[in-house]
């Protein structure tokens, strides 16, 4: 019998070979590149965190949280977003970090979640968040931001659809169910998944009657050939409910400060199924992706106040990094954002030194450069060059050293050119 161990990663959990990782972190160089250039800030949190400051923040999704007890009966659970950490770090360096902030962070985080395409157990998540500034001046900048890297991405159809929390809220209050309203949340968020006598159905098994469920359909399969026609249309049922004008308000603000209605839609179906949204919320969906939403985010005004005892305004969204990486590969997005020049220097008996110091002169260059360890014949090294997506391979020999040169093969068209060191 075989004491062998069967080599397999956990289900849900995945190795990264080298290609794939050298794109995902060519990725990231992308994500930071953008983040900086709007002005926000790296941060990082670990990935345990007491049980206490994750739990009470997720509603129905608290059943996805990892949780154990650690080696000191220390009740502990693994870290689920990047959002509770946050606000978790800001209460606690209250003297470290100046308001407003704004911080991008990129990490892995944990959910015990049924696996799928696109979906899986450990996954990075990319969040950049604003605190301490209520201004919708946020929310259009943070949309601005992920309009122009999904463009930088080389994507070509996506949408923004946007909605409010307050205006979720007025809803219910309109429609006499102010007590269910985290039941219509979780029944709306499910709207593009199931039809419309399916959601109606779910909202009856919660409890609400006919004429209730009714009214909520008038509000969420509203007519307008513009979103700000929608949100209009909208006005007029809950425009004088408390919360209904001030999420109306906000969202129109938004729209005409982006300016870009190509991408963003009023949306009354986007809910967002987690607890501590108070505010605007969105959610960004690639046409024929296939993989559901790609980022995601909004409004969280009350969430730090958990930790804090007070109040502090709060938003963000958050870049489904794996989800992404899945519409990039399925659409064959070969944008010039992902694309790394790599090099090679080839190895040619008695040439050791030279190709030693030519690898060396390349790098302080600034490029990429794989000096090919041993001697063997080129027509080997050219192969593994192909094979390993190397754009050039540069060789110096007897000729080249002595009319002080270098010959320079092009990996992809296969011609080469010489020239003076």
């Amino acid at each position: 019998m075989s004491n062998t161990i069967k080599p397999r990663p956990l289900k849900g959990f995945r190795d990264f070979l080298p290609e794939e990782l050298r794109f995902r972190k060519q990725l990231f160089k992308v994500f930071e590149g953008i983040f900086e250039k709007y002005g926000y800030e790296p941060l990082e949190t670990p990935a345990l965190e007491y049980f206490d400051t994750l739990m009470g923040k997720y509603g129905e999704e608290e059943k996805l949280v990892y949780q154990f007890e650690d080696f000191g009966g220390r009740k502990v659970a693994m870290k689920y977003d990047l959002t509770v950490p946050t606000a978790r770090v800001l209460a606690q360096y209250p003297d470290k970090i100046r308001l407003p902030w704004k911080k991008y962070q990129i990490q892995p985080v944990w959910r015990a979640d049924n696996t799928q395409k696109g979906r899986f157990r450990e996954f990075y998540q990319c969040d950049v968040d604003v605190v301490g500034v209520r201004s919708m001046l946020v929310e259009a900048e943070l949309l601005k931001l992920a309009i122009e890297l999904f463009e930088k991405l080389g994507f070509k159809e996506f949408i923004i659809r946007i909605n409010s929390r307050e205006i979720l809220g007025a809803i219910a209050k309109y429609a006499g169910s102010e007590d269910k309203f985290f039941d219509i949340v979780v029944a709306i968020d499910k709207w593009d998944k199931r039809t419309p006598e399916e959601t109606k159905q779910d909202l009856l098994s919660r409890g609400f009657s006919e004429r209730q469920i009714g009214m909520i359909f008038e509000c969420i399969t509203l007519q307008g050939d513009t979103s700000l026609k929608k949100l209009e249309n909208l006005g007029s049922k809950i425009g004088s409910i408390s919360g209904g004008a001030r999420g109306i308000r906000d969202l129109e603000e938004i729209i005409k400060l982006v300016d870009m209605e190509t991408y963003i839609k009023y949306d009354p179906t986007i809910a967002r199924g987690l607890a501590y949204y108070t505010g605007p919320i969105y959610e960004v969906t690639v046409i024929d992706g296939g993989v559901g939403s790609i980022a995601g985010g909004g409004r969280y005004d009350k969430l730090i106040g958990s930790f804090l005892g007070q109040e502090l305004p709060a938003c963000g969204i958050s870049f489904g990094i794996e989800r992404i990486i899945e519409v990039i590969k399925d659409k064959g997005i070969k944008e010039s954002a992902l694309v790394e020049e790599k090099y090679m220097v080839a190895l040619m008996e008695g040439f050791e030194q030279d190709a030693f110091n030519l690898a060396n002169k390349l790098r302080g260059e600034g490029k990429i450069v794989f000096l090919y360890p041993e001697v063997k014949k080129l027509s080997k090294q050219f192969e593994y060059a192909d094979k390993k997506g190397f754009t050039k391979v540069y060789l110096i020999g007897e000729e080249e050293k002595k009319n002080r040169e270098v010959t320079v093969r092009d990996m992809k068209s296969g011609q080469q050119e010489t020239y003076n060191i």
